[in-house]
């Protein structure tokens, strides 16, 4: 038998509901969000302003913005060279840190992976801006629990995209901070553009 549990808000108890399919709630009321995946969860989060004028619907695309410290102890390449990462930071030492950008709504494995890189490498200058409540927000699908395993997804896939055969990569990747961030884009039949 199926339990149902109502959904309050941890801030104000205030009850919510919500017809998607969405990972995290956020209060109408005070604006706190929070993931349940077993148990309750404050998601810290934030939204980027619309600065441009353009046809479509405005939505919120989430995305799990996370901080990333990394130490690659060993990388053995064929005919390539240093780690993609290392090169990203401009310096000779074999760790740093990183905000990944990785998209937490639903789409294909090789669009993931396309947007994450670009976004990551690539980092999208936005404002910040208050989330606009009569926007919609696309659901989130990627739980904070997976955000690990996404980060080193994509750890992997860029180092293994690098000129080159990698044959090995001995490394350590932590995951220090989560932020879900909503970036303004246009939605036009199955176009996206950003509005950022």
């Amino acid at each position: 038998m199926t339990k149902i549990v109502p959904v309050v808000c941890p801030g104000c108890n205030t009850p919510m509901h919500t017809k998607d399919k969405d990972t995290v709630f956020l209060c109408d009321r005070c604006g706190t969000m929070q993931a349940r995946d077993g148990v309750v969860a404050i998601v810290e989060y934030e939204a980027g302003e619309f600065r441009r004028q353009m046809d479509g619907e405005k939505v919120y695309l989430p995305f799990w913005k996370l901080g990333v410290n990394f130490n690659v102890r060993h990388s053995r390449v064929e005919g390539g060279s240093v780690s993609r990462f290392v090169g990203f930071l401009k310096g000779d030492s074999p760790s740093g840190s990183i905000d990944m950008m990785l998209p937490a709504f639903e789409t294909d494995p090789v669009r993931y992976k396309e947007i994450a890189k670009k976004l990551t490498l690539d980092p999208p200058n936005y404002a910040r801006a208050n989330m606009d409540r009569g926007i919609k927000r696309m659901p989130c699908t990627i739980t904070i629990d997976m955000t690990d395993d996404m980060a080193d997804f994509l750890f992997i896939t860029i180092e293994a995209e690098k000129p080159g055969v990698l044959q090995s990569l001995d490394y350590d990747l932590k995951v220090v901070s989560r932020k879900l961030v909503y970036l303004p884009y246009y939605k036009k039949g199955e176009s996206l553009e950003p509005g950022y």
